[in-house]
């Protein structure tokens, strides 16, 4: 017989049930959990790439990590500056250069994985000033016309560092128009700077690349400038040694050469160069 100070049998019985059904919830909670944390566990591909691809490669990026089951991770900037960030702290596993020269820079650093580097897309440099008003300039267009005083501001990606703005100083020194605009070039950090100083009236024109121009509406093309007239403009790509990731980052870099991401480049204006085309 049960004292008065022990609780009744059927109070026991049921706080060992409630203590048995607390710990089996807790222990499916957990084993659920952990088959979460196990779906979740996607691999991060890390992929720094020229400010001009960014149109293009974010509308690749939803059905890419859908199909694939990967997440990427996007570093848009200019090409110099993400080279830099590359040799200096190897933690990109993928780059798209929109210059040669910084590839190579990363490839002397030994980081760009054998096999992997090649050339991906070309552009176009285009002249562009703001859409509203006038136009200070006159057909047939000359790039003598680049250094009419009305243009107090020629902007341009810094041709230290972008590949925008090195194309442009080569083209203008190559036309015999540098020395006379040189002074008045407003360098932007980027290509999409060059491009958002004429959008904002800040510039009167500007000197960037056709696809970037044909996301505006604030800005119209002046000038085109013919391809063979123009430096040779090659964007590479390359997955980047040493990362953790190898099978799924260069499954990634073919997939930016396959015929598939070439529709989406082409798309945004670029030129997909036919040697990256599968046969």
């Amino acid at each position: 017989m049960a004292s008065g100070h022990d609780p009744p049998i059927d109070s026991m019985n049921r706080g060992a049930r409630f203590a048995g059904a607390l710990l089996l919830s807790s222990l499916s909670a957990a084993a659920l959990g952990c088959s979460r944390d196990g779906d979740d566990a996607r691999v991060e591909i890390s992929v720094y790439a020229a400010t001009s691809t960014r149109d293009a490669l974010m509308a690749m990026a939803g059905p890419y990590t859908k199909e694939h089951g990967v997440d990427l991770v996007f570093n848009f900037g200019s090409s110099g500056d993400l080279s830099k960030q590359i040799v200096a702290a190897a933690k990109a596993d993928v780059f798209l250069s929109a210059d040669e020269k910084e590839m190579d820079r990363v490839e002397e650093a030994k980081l760009v994985a054998e096999g992997t580097r090649r050339p991906l897309l070309s552009n176009q440099l285009v002249v562009i000033e703001p859409a509203e008003g006038p136009s200070l300039f006159t057909a047939p267009f000359a790039p003598a016309q680049l250094a009419d005083p009305r243009i107090e501001l020629l902007s341009l990606g810094n041709v230290e560092t972008v590949p925008a703005g090195k194309y442009a100083k080569v083209w203008l020194e190559k036309t015999g128009a540098w020395e006379a605009v040189s002074a008045r070039v407003l360098p932007g950090v980027d290509v999409r700077a060059a491009l958002a100083a004429v959008e904002s009236g800040g510039a009167q024109a500007g000197i960037v690349y056709r696809t970037d121009a044909a996301q505006s509406k604030r800005v119209r093309v002046v000038y085109e400038v013919p391809i063979e007239e123009g430096p040779r403009i090659s964007y590479p790509v390359a997955a980047l040694a040493g990362r953790p990731t190898t099978e799924e980052v260069r499954a990634f870099v073919a997939y930016l050469a396959s015929p598939e991401a070439g529709v989406v480049f082409e798309r945004f204006g670029f030129v997909f160069l036919p040697s990256t085309r599968s046969p």
